[in-house]
């Protein structure tokens, strides 16, 4: 039987009547590159059945990082309506800011990357300036913080020169590839936690806005694996720190032995807590922060941010662009941590 040959990026360039160096530029729609050279090449690449040989691109990516470079490859990190100077953040969202930047830049430069950060909130950089300012710096790779808001992110502009992921649940148009918490888990972990310590009647303060945000996941873990799976609606209530005291009476009848709050909060919260769930030995939090006194579940954002960039890393490899067809959702167990611990951020 004869042997098919494979197709090469030299049959690629010469149907394109391009240099290799031109059709590997095109493949991987290099700025220098028109849009309308892109396509044709991709095009042409496609209908000759064209496919990157994995080990080779492995085998040119480990030679290129172990000869000293010039300048590495920089990777925009994309800030959306966070503000440059985060001191008029409340304390635990500037730990979280920092937390992510420390991992995004981390996982980087492990990478052989370099990191800038871009904010799109500044008056004079609208999403169409930003595209500009990447494309003309030959930036082809972004990592899309999460919003600092519970609104959808939007950001319209020519997306084939960019691989991109976002970190978190922000639901973004286009929608990207995407590194986020489990949240599912990390109720159902936080109550198997609570059944093997023997408590049986656990009830849970969260979020609305997170619910909706993360289509309710958190909820859905928590009625689904309560001990009482009959009783677990009415053990469950929606509301914020500052509003804890309209749960009083809510608290005082059910006399839970236990309880799971949406947030990290402060030894003055709990002891109110504590005054109205007289009989709740045990209060934990899904949303461990080390500002806060609370043990529970770590989301582990630095690795959540670190996951981010490798999505985008893979998609440079590959030389893919674009909008995902289908785009992939990568999702990180948090870790319980029942004391506080310096993570270095």
């Amino acid at each position: 039987m004869t042997k098919l040959s494979r197709v090469t990026l030299a049959d690629v360039a010469r149907a394109a009547g391009l240099s290799l160096g031109g059709a590997s530029y095109a493949l991987r729609a290099h700025p220098s590159i028109p849009a309308q050279t892109v396509e044709r090449v991709r095009r042409l690449a496609d209908a000759l059945g064209y496919r990157p040989d994995l080990r080779i691109s492995s085998l040119m990516a480990t030679i290129r990082r172990s000869r000293p470079l010039t300048a590495r490859e920089t990777l925009a990190f994309v800030w959306i309506n966070t503000p440059k100077r985060t001191e008029k953040l409340p304390i635990h969202l500037q730990h979280y800011v920092r937390v992510i930047l420390h991992g995004a830049r981390a996982r980087a430069d492990q990478r052989g990357c370099d990191l800038e950060e871009f904010w799109l909130d500044e008056r004079n950089l609208r999403p169409l300036r930003l595209h500009q300012i990447l494309s003309a710096r030959g930036i082809s790779g972004i990592v899309v913080s999460p919003a600092a808001s519970d609104h959808a992110v939007v950001i319209d502009w020519d997306w084939r020169s960019f691989a991109a992921a976002i970190i978190g649940n922000t639901e973004c148009t286009p929608s990207l590839h995407r590194s986020a918490l489990y949240h599912y888990r990390s109720v159902w972990l936080t109550l198997e936690r609570l059944r093997a310590e023997g408590f049986t009647r656990p009830a849970a303060i969260l979020s609305r806005n997170v619910q909706d945000r993360i289509h309710s996941m958190q909820l859905a873990a928590f009625l689904t694996n309560h001990p009482v799976p009959k009783a677990a609606v009415d053990y469950v209530r929606f509301g914020l720190p500052e509003g804890f005291g309209e749960l009083g009476p809510w608290l005082r009848r059910l006399a839970p032995d236990s309880l799971i709050l949406g947030w990290q909060v402060d030894e003055r919260t709990v002891g109110l807590l504590r005054s109205w769930a007289t009989k709740a030995r045990r209060i934990v939090t899904i949303d461990w922060h080390p500002h806060g006194v609370l043990p529970g579940i770590d989301p582990c954002n630095s690795e959540i941010a670190a996951n981010a960039v490798d999505l985008v890393i893979a998609q440079l490899h590959r030389n893919e662009r674009g909008i995902p067809p289908r785009p992939t959702t990568l999702l990180l167990d948090g870790m319980w941590r029942e004391t506080w611990k310096p993570d270095g951020v």
